[in-house]
């Protein structure tokens, strides 16, 4: 699992809305991954600690999928810019959706984890929220699929601005609509909130990562991730 710790979580908001921002309005521009390293995550008994769903359908509420009556509630921490996350949201995830989420079982939340290029990861994850504003949840997990499938692209491109403003328009975003999202500073700060709580509530140091119910865990295949949920699921005695 290759990972990096947030550059949300290192540098001050008000200096990397300063600074990043203007860089990523400019050009969405260079690789910051020299502090990449590999881990396995972090798995602990965080069984006590209450998850706090943000309910709502803009861009400063949780992206969620599922009945909010399902007896267990999975949050993943992942990056758009994390290979693994790509891997994991192509192979595993659909299986766990139409098992898990579209039969009530499980309620799925997403929360952003930025890893490195942490200028591009912040980028697209505003741009995936921001699509909320014109076509709700479902055209923030639209762009956050389109982000997964052209992982590639857009952060090996040389002009990776022009890559995520194809994928705005998708969205029925315009440039002038790209450029506003990227410079809104209560959704950095969203985004800063979600990864502080992450590190601190749940010890995420690794993404993708995966909280059970309150239980931090890490999952490689849809056998493993689908034993930890019928275990959950009879735990909550359904």
């Amino acid at each position: 699992m290759s990972v990096t710790f947030s550059a949300l979580r290192r540098l001050p908001l008000s200096s990397f809305v300063a600074g990043a921002l203007a860089l990523i309005l400019a050009a969405c521009g260079g690789a910051n991954s020299s502090e990449d390293v590999s881990s396995e995550g972090t798995t602990g008994d965080n069984s006590s600690k209450e998850d706090v769903v943000i309910a709502g359908t803009g861009a400063l509420s949780d992206m969620v999928l599922g009945s909010a009556d399902a007896p267990v509630t999975v949050i993943e921490y992942a990056s758009t810019t994390c290979p693994h996350c790509a891997t994991f949201h192509a192979t595993v995830f659909p299986a766990i959706k139409e098992k898990y989420v579209d039969t009530g079982k499980v309620r799925f939340v997403f929360r952003e984890f930025p890893t490195a290029p942490a200028n591009l990861a912040i980028a697209s994850s505003m741009l995936a929220r921001c699509a909320t504003d014109k076509g709700g949840i479902d055209a923030y997990f639209l762009v956050l699929d389109a982000l997964f499938k052209t992982q590639r692209t857009w952060i090996g491109s040389a002009t990776p601005r022009v890559e995520l403003l194809k994928i705005a328009s998708q969205a029925g975003m315009s440039e002038a609509d790209f450029d506003a999202c990227v410079q809104r500073e209560e959704l950095l700060e969203f985004l800063n909130e979600n990864i502080n709580e992450a590190v601190d509530k749940y010890e995420i140091n690794a993404t993708p990562a995966f909280v059970v119910n309150g239980e931090t865990r890490s999952f490689a295949s849809v056998e493993s991730f689908s034993e930890a949920l019928d275990k959950a699921i009879e735990e909550a005695g359904e």
